[in-house]
């Protein structure tokens, strides 16, 4: 088992529901829906990873973005971007 594969027992998405996880490192590899519209995003882009919280589908204005090169950081940046998005996604007007 990988690092990656390793990193993902690690997090606990909360409220999310998984809808895409592939642990192969390319641009699609994790994305997790939320209530109220958002998403949790996490793609590996030429050399380093990106995690996005995305609200609404606004793909140009993410709500948040975390970065690193390193997988062994993945689990933390995770963790933090859960706990926005669920933090998010409690306050968010629906319309």
């Amino acid at each position: 088992m990988d690092d990656i594969q390793r990193s993902w027992r690690h997090v606990d998405f909360g409220t999310g529901k998984v809808i895409f996880l592939d642990v192969t490192r390319k641009e699609d590899m994790l994305q997790v829906e939320y209530p109220n519209c958002f998403l949790l995003d996490m793609g590996w882009y030429q050399d380093r990873y990106i995690i996005s919280v995305i609200h609404n589908f606004d793909w140009a204005n993410p709500v948040q973005q975390y970065e690193t090169t390193e997988t062994n950081q993945l689990p933390a940046l995770l963790m933090e971007a859960v706990y926005l998005v669920e933090k998010e996604s409690r306050s968010a007007v629906v319309n």
